[in-house]
């Protein structure tokens, strides 16, 4: 379902969904990013069978170790940075879990999160983003890493469902964001630093 994708000069692999395309071809991304917008086409959708849609992206960070040794709250520091660079200060946590990693697996947290983003940090262009975050951290190279898939949610029905799941009304959580939860758990699963030496 998903392929196998070389990070920072092939020292970092991990994977990402078919039909995502490397966000540097288009515009200029941060050397300390990887960056993957979807670039399917609404025809194709039901080739790819994994539940996602049209317009989710794909982002790998590389960051500071935030002072932090508890992991859940090392979390929340982050989230709070992507929100507020996302023009927010509205997000809620719905759902945290640690994983219990096989053998050679990192220990990571992945989380969903929502928040109300306002597009071009104009107030009355809010729309609602669902981000799938995961968490690794690595002590001996000082690095947070942060895989996050974004899921803009625009249509009212999809709203609706999100809004139910959100107020317990409703146990079923949306497909597309159990879509996007499962690829952001695979990502942190088979997450691997092959060369240290990006770090240096």
């Amino acid at each position: 379902m998903f392929q196998k994708q070389a990070l920072y000069g092939g020292a970092i692999s991990t994977v990402i969904p078919k039909g995502f395309l490397d966000a540097s071809i288009l515009r200029e991304v941060p050397d300390t990013q990887e960056v993957f917008v979807n670039s399917r086409e609404e025809k194709e959708i039901a080739v790819f069978k994994d539940g996602l849609g049209l317009d989710e992206s794909v982002i790998v960070d590389l960051l500071q170790r935030v002072e932090e040794d508890d992991s859940c709250r090392a979390l929340d520091v982050h989230l709070q940075e992507i929100a507020g660079l996302n023009g927010s200060h509205e997000w809620n946590l719905v759902e945290c879990e640690q994983s219990a990693p096989e053998v050679g697996q990192v220990p990571h947290l992945t989380c969903i999160a929502v928040e109300a983003a306002y597009k071009w940090g104009k107030s009355d262009m809010r729309e609602t983003l669902v981000l799938c975050v995961a968490l690794l951290r690595f002590d001996d190279v000082q690095t947070d890493v942060v895989l996050s898939v974004n899921i803009p949610v625009t249509s009212e029905p999809e709203l609706q469902l999100l809004n139910a799941w959100l107020s317990k009304t409703s146990s079923t959580i949306p497909l597309r964001i159990a879509a996007a939860y499962h690829l952001v758990k695979q990502m942190a699963s088979e997450f691997r630093i092959l060369d240290k030496g990006l770090f240096v």
